[in-house]
């Protein structure tokens, strides 16, 4: 599929909706996509014409696995090298940061479209990386340390995309 700027992820995206839809057929786990709250200018029947954000979006996703709650941010790149820590926004991070704090399971799922390969991220590293980087040291994460602090997630009988076999891991839990 090709990409532009504006649909840069989508597949991503749809992959892991599609993945959610497994995990809550199967009754493993309920997490949805959170939708941006647009407004909308100017309409022609059901469809939006034009419109703007109201606010910020929080997350791309949350939902709720073994009685804990989950949240996190989906990003692609096409960046064979490197993830730009750019591609985080402050609140995106504030938010994630707030949740955590209140029991809830954060991390990041990051696709390099290069390799096909998708990474698990706690937000621990991510944490690391952006403080790091205000601190003026990289602005971006080598592909290699994903390797070293993320986890690489690969599809399973259950999900395409099943990571939360990480999520098992991080909270001392063997897989159902």
């Amino acid at each position: 599929m090709k990409s532009s700027q504006a649909n840069r992820g989508q597949a991503f995206e749809q992959l892991l909706n599609y993945t959610n839809g497994q995990y809550e057929k199967a009754g493993i786990a309920l997490i949805h996509k959170r939708p941006t709250p647009i407004k909308a200018t100017k309409t022609k029947g059901s469809r939006v014409l034009a419109g703007y954000f109201e606010e910020k979006s929080t997350v791309d996703y949350d939902g709720v696995y073994r009685g804990r709650a989950i949240y996190f941010e989906a990003k692609s790149t096409r960046e064979k090298t490197r993830f730009d820590l750019a591609n985080i926004s402050q609140h995106q991070m504030e938010h994630l940061e707030k949740a955590e704090r209140n029991g809830a399971i954060c991390f990041f799922l990051i696709e390099f479209t290069a390799y096909k390969a998708t990474y698990f991220v706690p937000l621990s590293f991510i944490r690391l990386a952006m403080v790091n980087a205000q601190n003026g040291g990289r602005k971006s994460i080598p592909i290699d340390d994903f390797e070293i602090y993320g986890y690489l997630v690969e599809q399973t009988k259950r999900a395409v995309v099943d990571y939360l076999l990480h999520i098992d891991r991080l909270i001392g839990e063997g897989a159902a």
